[in-house]
């Protein structure tokens, strides 16, 4: 992507959203979402973060990022229990047609479920722990397989499950540990192998243009483990600092030429599994081998941790490749597997006649339109009312300039801008509203083009929008989003506890022959009314 670089320029981090109750292993995305703003930074690419909590916000961002420059960054994880949730939001951005990194929905779906990821693998010949589905109803598993056996829930990931006693020596243990998961983790399947005494391989992959590269591959040691205490990648080893697991399970690199006939069958498995699996981007294999030192592929992790410290990133160190070098090979990979992004369509243009000025006679249609759309409270209804009544009463004289767009005869939408007294380029776009049943016709965005139009021709090059960052104006940010406006910046509880202010900007270009003046320039009059057509951009 060096060449290339240009052709990324903004880069929409999508995360799950954290609250402050949630557990490490959920609020771990935030370092994540972090570590990639600065590779981003390093690279000269904006960065925009985007906790997306529904299929609303999903929308949303698939729309803002529809600029062939734009690219979605997919940090979104599952929150213990919802497992499913990573898989489906990967599902509703390809729906959309968004451009994101990692690994593809049916990846994701596949590589969540452990239980179907086993018998994929196993179909293909490649090694997994021996196992299966346990059943505390037929327990049948626990007779094919030689304890001890450690046992997991089949959609969790990030060692969730692994806390207190997974391995268990007894069917008794197996089945009591078998019924707290199946408690605790309903409606997931429950995975018994057993438990391989050998050494543990963490290896992280990552794409360049020839493929998937084995990057340098760590073995996670237990030291100073007390006799008994099983050695694996725990929950407590890998989140609990401060626990004994935690402070003493170390990761080192294999560096020893002994282990070269080890290596050379791991990066053979691993480059396999990255095949049947359809992964791309980067991932994570996990594999432990048995008394004889064979390797068995325990896991296959799409999308794993990027966040500093991690194992991706740490390998990608010992490789070479530093922090913007690792998010630029994870970029330029989505952009080799995503084509660009498709302009939305050009409608034909709506049968909207857009009238730069207001009449007497638009005041009270304009009252039931502000009132209609839901999105004015009382003092907000108030004030844009008395924005149109102080052009009512001046005319070109006043500050409030107006366009109204009109339908069939009927006032189908308005918008309102004004200059900011002392500046010397800049204007606030106050409103932009349509009548509800019209919506989706391009009306908006024919009131905005035709404003933007207008204050060019005025001489004024930089346009300010406010609005709300509550969810209900997700929709808004994203149709200013999509039409070349940036978020200049958030002031938060700007309008009450919980309701903050966002204000976007877009700079136009002006030509030098514009009229420097603030008031109307002449424009099309039509019967001593200032009036155009305006047209769909969208």
């Amino acid at each position: 992507m060096s060449r290339r670089r240009g052709s990324i320029r903004k880069v929409f981090i999508a995360h799950n959203p954290v609250a402050p109750e949630d557990d490490p292993s959920t609020a771990d995305v935030l370092d994540e979402a972090a570590f990639v703003e600065r590779g981003l930074a390093v690279l000269g690419i904006r960065a925009e973060r985007r906790p997306v909590a529904d299929i609303a916000a999903l929308a949303a961002l698939a729309a803002a990022a529809r600029d062939p420059a734009t690219l979605i960054f997919n940090l979104i994880e599952s929150p213990p229990g919802g497992w499913w949730r990573q898989c489906a939001a990967a599902g509703a951005l390809e729906l959309l047609g968004a451009r994101f990194t990692g690994a593809p929905a049916a990846a994701l779906w596949l590589t969540t479920d452990k239980l179907l990821t086993r018998a994929l693998l196993a179909a293909e010949g490649l090694p997994v722990a021996p196992g299966g589905r346990l059943d505390p109803q037929q327990p049948d598993v626990l007779d094919r397989v030689a304890p001890p056996w450690i046992l997991k829930p089949a959609c969790e990931d990030a060692s969730i499950g692994l806390d207190g006693s997974p391995v268990c020596a007894t069917r008794e243990e197996a089945l009591a540990r078998a019924a707290q998961l199946a408690e605790r983790f309903p409606g997931q399947g429950i995975v018994a192998e057993r438990f391989l005494p050998g050494r543990e391989l963490n290896v992280s992959l990552l794409e360049g243009p020839e493929g998937p590269e084995v990057l340098p591959i760590p073995e996670m040691t237990y030291v100073d483990y007390p006799e008994g205490m099983p050695r694996f990648m725990s929950w407590e080893a890998k989140w609990g600092e401060g626990t004994f697991a935690y402070d003493h399970t170390v990761r080192r690199f294999l560096t020893d030429p002994e282990d070269e006939p080890l290596l050379a069958r791991v990066r053979e498995l691993v480059l396999q599994a990255w095949r049947v699996c359809g992964l791309s981007g980067y991932a994570r294999v996990d594999l432990r081998c048995d008394e004889t030192g064979a390797p068995f592929i325990l896991e296959v992790n799409a999308n794993p941790c990027i966040a500093e410290g991690a194992g991706l990133e740490v390998s990608a160190a010992r490789a070479g490749l530093g922090i913007g070098a690792l998010v630029e090979r994870i970029l330029a990979a989505a952009v080799r597997h995503h084509a660009p992004a498709p302009a939305a369509p050009e409608a034909p243009p709506p049968a909207v006649t857009i009238r730069r000025d207001l009449r007497r006679t638009d005041r009270k249609p304009l009252e039931d339109l502000i009132r209609a759309t839901g999105f004015f409270n009382a003092e907000e209804v108030s004030v844009a009312l008395e924005l149109a009544d102080d052009r009512i009463a001046h005319g070109a004289a006043s500050h409030y300039r107006f366009l109204v767009g009109e339908l069939d005869g009927r006032l189908a939408g308005y918008a309102c801008w004004g200059v900011i007294d002392g500046t010397a380029a800049s204007v606030d776009l106050y409103w932009i509203a349509v009548q509800p049943d019209l919506q989706g016709r391009g009306i908006g965005a024919a009131l905005l083009a035709d404003a933007e139009a207008w204050i060019a021709e005025s001489g004024r090059s930089r346009i300010y929008v406010e609005t709300s960052t509550r969810a209900q104006y997700e929709s808004t940010r994203a149709f200013y989003h999509a039409r070349g406006y940036t978020l200049a910046g958030e002031l938060a509880d700007f309008y009450a506890p919980g309701d903050g202010k966002a204000t976007f900007v877009k700079v136009l270009q002006v030509s030098p022959s514009a009229d420097p003046l603030p008031g109307d320039p002449p424009y099309g009059r039509i019967e001593g009314e200032e009036a155009r057509t305006g047209s769909l951009i969208e």
